[in-house]
């Protein structure tokens, strides 16, 4: 990965040096699609062998194809062909690719998914995933109208975010930690695990914290994807407070940052529980705070 000829900036974070470096100890192979005319890198695709089969990402929330400029289906192919034909030369028999909510880019979703079909992937597993779209509507006006009265409820009763940029603090993590505690969850990531991913490239996390008389009672860390899409990554809130909804005023402060700064896409992300099943009450609240359903599909392959 050192030596391979990366483009100086990719559409999404996850497809980025840093954090390649990040996501696994263990070597990363990277293909790079160029053009033999002009030499431009047209697309790039990242995997690692795993211990069942290879996957891309090795540890992100998507991977697969990155184009880079306009690419046609018969060079993605092209792409995905050379890779399988170089994993199956080195022992691989499987290959899974987690691919980008449709919602960031439906043009490169179709023109990818064309070309995994095309290539001999095939779906096996399509996520119900939901986002909200940013535009100049105030969010108030976006939610549903119970979720209104909760959230004036719980400004009127004197709960407050605060926001930042940057490295996660440690009262942060401590506060998303006893979130997930107290409603019987397991934090997914580890607290060391937060601050290393931060520390990654800083600038694309945000942090935000709701108050409640001095007290943090709910959390949440948001992930700059690219400059048009918010990732909600993890969020928890206190049990004892749902009634004033503290967790609406985190989407409440993600989405007026959003405005304030470019993005077009708040991504809730997909709705399991911790271990891994449909959660039906989470889709339920993503759906009152105006979220919209999309696709993430999760492509493989036997090579």
């Amino acid at each position: 990965m050192p030596e391979a000829p990366f483009p100086t900036t990719v559409p999404w974070l996850f497809f980025r040096r840093e954090q390649l470096a990040f996501q696994t100890s263990d070597l990363i192979y990277s293909f790079i699609l160029t053009s033999k005319e002009s030499g431009d890198i047209w697309a790039v695709f990242h995997c690692l062998p795993g211990p069942h089969n290879w996957i891309s990402p090795p540890l992100a929330p998507f991977g697969g194809i990155c184009p880079v400029i306009h690419c046609r289906v018969d060079q993605l192919t092209f792409l995905l062909a050379c890779v399988r034909e170089w994993i199956t030369s080195n022992g691989g028999n499987r290959l899974t690719i987690k691919t980008a909510p449709s919602c960031y880019d439906p043009h490169t979703h179709e023109l990818c998914h064309l070309s995994y079909l095309a290539a001999g992937f095939l779906p096996n597993h399509t996520y119900s995933n939901h986002y909200i779209p940013i535009t100049d509507t105030g969010f108030e006006q976006i939610i549903e109208p119970a979720e209104r009265r909760r959230l004036a409820k719980g400004k009127k009763g004197g709960l407050h975010v605060r926001m930042k940029t940057g490295l996660c603090d440690t009262l942060m993590i401590a506060t998303l930690h006893e979130c997930y505690c107290a409603n019987g969850y397991k934090l997914p990531v580890t607290p060391e695990e937060i601050t290393g991913i931060t520390n990654c490239t800083p600038e694309n996390y945000l942090s935000l914290t709701t108050w409640f008389e001095g007290r943090p009672i709910a959390a949440a860390l948001m992930v700059r994807v690219s400059d048009t899409v918010l990732y909600h990554f993890l969020s928890g809130f206190l049990p004892e407070f749902r009634s004033l909804s503290p967790a609406v005023m985190l989407f409440e402060a993600a989405y007026q940052f959003g405005r304030d700064n470019g993005a077009r896409i708040l991504d809730l992300g997909i709705s399991l529980d911790h271990f891994g099943n449909e959660k039906p009450a989470l889709t339920r609240f993503k759906k009152r705070i105006g979220g919209v359903e999309c696709q993430k599909i999760t492509y493989a392959a036997n090579l």
